[in-house]
């Protein structure tokens, strides 16, 4: 009989990577429209978040849950559930974040956010540009075609990846709550994307890491601490 310590993560993986990029070939064709308008909704946000604002305060909040939902959904418990039965303990997760976006856009005091022109700023503008413009054409690299595009807003990865960069681009009390779904979900995508010998999985790797380092700067620097004012808000 083999032993547990004798089995690595290949031996857990219940899918090839064709068949795993074949889920998207799928949810594109078929949701083509939903799929466009979560993007657009990613892209909307970020326009928001450049131009500082009560309203797109409030809005930012309410367009990340709602492509949190649907990626969760859509994608989660459409096509991944199908072929990885560990997708029904992360579909809980993607709820939580969903209902956490809900809260903040509706408190007394939302999130303000904005450039401040910091190094978390840098690294936020970077992240959520990089999810919604770059990371739909990373598969070219990989020989996949652009059917198979992963978009943010639908894929978990990208989506995951720019909501990282919208709460580095935000500022206000709380906000770091928002941060251990879409940590945990790098830590468990790089780890599968390893398995199947795909590059992209450092990328994940790396924004965690960066998220990380950067919450530590904000919270060194009094951005996550200090509560806003509604002065400043408005």
């Amino acid at each position: 009989m083999t032993a547990w310590w004798d089995y690595s993560l290949a031996d857990f993986l219940l899918f090839s990577p064709r068949v795993y990029y074949r889920l998207f070939e799928n949810m594109n064709t078929t949701w083509g429209l939903v799929v466009a308008s979560a993007l657009l909704a990613g892209v909307i946000a970020f326009y928001l978040a450049l131009r500082h604002g009560l309203r797109g305060n409030r809005i930012i909040p309410v367009l990340l849950a709602l492509v949190w939902a649907w990626s969760g959904y859509g994608f989660l418990w459409q096509y991944y559930l199908p072929i990885n039965w560990a997708v029904s303990y992360l579909l809980p997760g993607f709820v939580l974040q969903v209902v956490l976006f809900v809260i903040f856009a509706v408190r007394p005091l939302p999130l303000c956010f904005g450039w401040r022109g910091d190094f978390s700023s840098y690294v936020g503008l970077a992240l959520v540009a990089f999810a919604l413009i770059v990371y739909p054409f990373i598969g070219l690299i990989e020989g996949r075609g652009l059917i198979q595009a992963e978009l943010f807003g639908s894929a978990a990865d990208p989506t995951v990846l720019g909501t990282l960069g919208f709460v580095l681009l935000s500022r206000g009390t709380w906000r770091w709550v928002l941060l251990p779904v879409p940590l945990a979900w790098c830590v468990i995508s790089a780890g599968t994307l390893w398995v199947m010998d795909q590059k992209v999985a450092v990328v994940m790797l790396v924004a965690l890491w960066m998220t990380v380092f950067c919450g530590w700067l904000d919270f060194r620097n009094g951005v996550t601490r200090r509560r806003l004012e509604t002065a400043e808000i408005d």
